[in-house]
């Protein structure tokens, strides 16, 4: 009973204009470290930090799809890509959420470039369009995202995300804000087979949780295992990744997540990247 509660609660808030699907992060690698993937370097960037596929040599492509909750009116989808141009790369994104009564877009296009030699920037330009019941309206916006990544040494890494700094509103109504949020995580590599995630963030008239913490095992080149958690509230990951690389340039690869959450219980997650 409690369960379908806070599933009400979450489709209510929805309704009202303040989905958080708004700053949903993509990917199962990140989901398995409880989404303390601001460091990341992936195609997955995209929806992490733009400033995190700045380094990447090819183009990369992936899908990615959670089933919140498991109910299929809280599924989430995916699709992120990038490439190399300018000196930079350019990426690209689409996320879904959502059912017939209330479903939330995004549109992600941005650019990510390194700076100096430890210190990359990424830009993104978002659309969003809100679609609700013909009681509450549709709502569409655009705002933007930005990100940071220094990395001191071979072994540490620094992110920074702001998400809406300008506080901006839906076209339909200046006086529904979407939420401002802040990130601020680092990542250190202890052995080539060990990564330690952590993150912390904060949101205006938003949600995210205060703090996260993943952490990466390499068995070996092709498969990885992952754990975390994100307290307030409290939910558990797990994961693991698969990679295959069929020449310099080809690579395929797919994660599989799974988390707990201590009030609205378990979602599974998978995504599926692949390099060219």
């Amino acid at each position: 009973m409690k369960r379908i509660l806070y599933i009400i609660i979450l489709i209510v808030l929805g309704f009202s204009g303040y989905s958080q699907s708004i700053s949903y992060v993509a990917g199962a690698r990140a989901a398995g470290m409880a989404n303390a993937g601001i460091t990341n370097q992936d195609t997955w960037a995209v929806f992490n930090n733009p400033s995190a596929y700045a380094l990447l040599n090819n183009k990369a492509i992936g899908v990615y799809y959670e089933n919140r909750f498991l109910m299929k009116e809280t599924g989430y989808g995916a699709l992120a890509f990038s490439s190399p141009l300018l000196g930079g790369n350019i990426g690209f994104g689409f996320s879904h959420f959502g059912y017939s009564l209330f479903q939330s877009d995004k549109v992600v296009l941005g650019y990510s470039q390194q700076l100096f030699k430890s210190f990359s920037m990424g830009l993104q330009v978002n659309y969003f369009s809100v679609r609700q019941s013909d009681y509450y309206g549709n709502l569409n916006s655009v705002t933007f995202e930005a990100g940071i990544l220094s990395n001191p040494n071979d072994r540490l890494a620094i992110g920074a995300y702001i998400f809406n700094p300008l506080n901006l509103s839906y076209f339909e109504d200046s006086d529904l804000k979407m939420p401002v949020a802040l990130k601020l995580g680092l990542s250190y590599l202890f052995s080539k087979s060990l990564l330690l995630s952590i993150e912390t963030g904060k949101a205006i008239n938003g949600y995210t949780p205060v703090f996260k913490t993943g952490i990466e095992y390499l068995l070996n080149e092709q498969f990885a295992l992952r754990t975390g958690v994100a307290l307030a509230p409290v939910e558990y990951s797990f994961g693991l990744g698969y990679s295959n690389a069929f020449s310099n340039k080809n690579k395929f690869g797919f994660d599989l997540a799974f988390s707990y959450h201590e009030y609205l219980g378990s979602t599974p997650k998978l995504s599926i990247n692949y390099e060219f």
